[in-house]
């Protein structure tokens, strides 16, 4: 089967959550239906991010920028009113069409980092969402991150259709 025929029938499922290179290593597409520059600005501000991530286990997420920094944000996990922890980022915007997430639970803590690698394909109103989280230790780090990216880009996919949709509807 060609690349493209793979990657075309990947994409038709909502968020694949796959594994390749290194067992711990995450792999996820999703097509979505909305302008690029939109999912760069929802994937890179974290005030957007707050919008789409969903962790398991919680009922909500706060994510806020670090300090006086553009590049760095915190994302505060919820259950019951009770903090139950945090990750901490930095975003990389590169090359035209591609997000760089420096990912630790802990802040500064370097044997706790992983790297989520993001990149979107595609034209004007529908494009492909590529993502590979490597980097993870642990067996429960890779399941907590498997399952967080598939709620979580399904959820953004949702919410960037909705956001498309609208826009057409209002011409």
């Amino acid at each position: 089967m060609s690349l493209e025929r793979m990657t075309k029938t990947a994409l038709e499922k909502p968020a694949l959550i796959d594994s390749m290179d290194n067992p711990l290593d995450i792999f996820a597409s999703v097509r979505i239906q909305a302008e690029i520059w939109r999912l760069l600005y929802a994937l890179s501000t974290p005030e957007y991010m707050e919008a789409w991530v969903q962790l398991p286990g919680t009922e909500r997420v706060e994510c806020h920028s670090e300090g006086r920094s553009f590049d760095r944000f915190r994302i505060d996990m919820f259950s019951a009113n009770k903090k139950l922890g945090s990750i901490y980022g930095s975003c990389l915007l590169s090359k035209p069409n591609r997000v760089t997430y420096l990912w630790h639970k802990q802040p500064m803590e370097i044997r706790s980092r992983s790297m989520v690698e993001i990149h979107l394909l595609g034209g004007v109103n529908c494009c492909a969402l590529k993502l590979k989280h490597r980097g993870l230790t642990k067996d429960e780090d890779r399941e907590l991150y498997s399952k967080m990216w598939q709620l979580s880009l399904e959820k953004l996919r949702i919410l960037m259709e909705r956001i498309n949709s609208e826009k057409a509807f209002a011409t």
